[in-house]
């Protein structure tokens, strides 16, 4: 069962489902980008068919599970503005929640349906965090543009891959569809990000998402 809420929440309801064999996931190296505020940064990168594609992933200090995101892109542009969502990661991250953005810009001036990020190295960021940071297996989630990623009748988990990222959240934005064109729209304002933040943070029991954080300058 899916249950959608038209701010930005879709709880996942997936099973396990099999469609061919899962090709091994190549990650690059992983390059310390520094710790600060408590939150550990990095970049890492996926070698894809097509080429490689980078990450900055942001695990927060914890003694307990956290609860991890994967983001398809790393911002939007709108026609007349933009959203950082490293940036939306960081805040999410002094919040209590690990995550990895994926390199990529979503071009919602054009909006295109086949601007979607490719399924393989979504779960290949998925199966990266789950190996290097302690994540509470119950609270993972998926944001942006995903769509043959799991949802519907396409697989979130395929023969042989292991570990598989199998999200109970998505925060949808990036695609062309009424909620998903709802979603972005907000996410291009200030007041939109803290409200899906928010609503994140309410969700897996973070600590408060502060204004400032989505406003301020991410680390290089």
């Amino acid at each position: 069962m899916i249950v959608s809420l038209r701010l930005a929440l879709v709880i996942m309801a997936l099973a396990p489902a099999a469609a061919g064999e899962f090709t091994p996931c190549k990650a690059g190296k992983t390059s310390m980008v520094g710790h600060a505020g408590g939150i550990t940064i990095q970049r890492v990168g996926f070698h894809e068919t097509y080429g490689e594609v980078g990450a900055t992933v942001f695990i927060p200090d914890s003694e307990e599970p956290v609860p991890g995101i994967v983001f398809s892109n790393s911002a939007i542009h709108g026609r007349s503005n933009n959203t950082d969502l490293v940036r939306f990661a960081l805040a999410l991250a002094r919040s209590g929640a690990a995550s990895i953005v994926l390199d990529g810009d979503i071009e919602w001036g054009t909006p295109k349906y086949d601007a979607k990020r490719e399924p393989h190295v979504m779960a290949c960021a998925g199966q990266w965090l789950l190996m290097n940071a302690r994540l509470d297996n119950e609270r993972l989630g998926v944001a942006g543009t995903f769509a043959g990623w799991g949802g519907g009748h396409t697989p979130i988990c395929q023969s042989g891959e292991r570990p598989c990222w199998h999200p109970h959240l998505a925060l949808t934005f990036g695609e062309t569809s009424d909620v998903e064109w709802y979603n972005t729209n907000n996410m291009l304002t200030l007041e939109g990000q803290l409200r899906m933040a928010r609503f994140v943070q309410r969700h897996w029991h973070l600590a408060e998402v502060k204004p400032e954080w989505l406003a301020q300058e991410t680390p290089n």
